[in-house]
């Protein structure tokens, strides 16, 4: 009886995890929310910028697969994401002014690359 009931609480914890688990993996926005500081190049309204170190990023959840992504020196900007294994992408590139974006899960590394005519903006950062 104690084996039964051991065997039953060993896959009652394993379900729970897995759905722990999985939760989290469909929840990529969550998964990149934060304040990322780091190094930014950018052109916005004729004026550069630059700065090796010390930039600051924030990226917020809109709902489960959608972030925005503000700073200064550059416009918010709304990204659909999803989860790749350990690292969040970019659902698709049908966003003509995203031309990079990558979130690497090991490092809480985000960088992306968004240009809208005049305007660019490159980030590399740390979470």
């Amino acid at each position: 009886m104690k084996k039964h009931a051991f065997a039953l609480l060993s896959i009652v914890t394993i379900s729970v995890a897995t759905l722990v688990s999985c939760n989290k993996d469909k929840e990529p926005a969550v998964t990149t929310s934060g304040l990322y500081t780091g190094s930014f190049e950018g052109n916005y309204m004729g004026e550069d910028s630059l700065t090796s170190s010390g930039y600051q990023v924030e990226v917020v959840a809109l709902n489960d697969n959608k972030i925005k992504i503000t700073g200064n020196n550059f416009e918010p900007f709304e990204v659909l994401v999803t989860t790749n294994g350990l690292n969040v992408e970019a659902v698709s590139k049908s966003d003509p002014y995203l031309l990079d974006f990558i979130f690497i899960g090991n490092e809480n590394k985000l960088k992306f690359t968004f240009n809208k005519g005049a305007n660019e903006a490159k980030f590399i950062g740390l979470k």
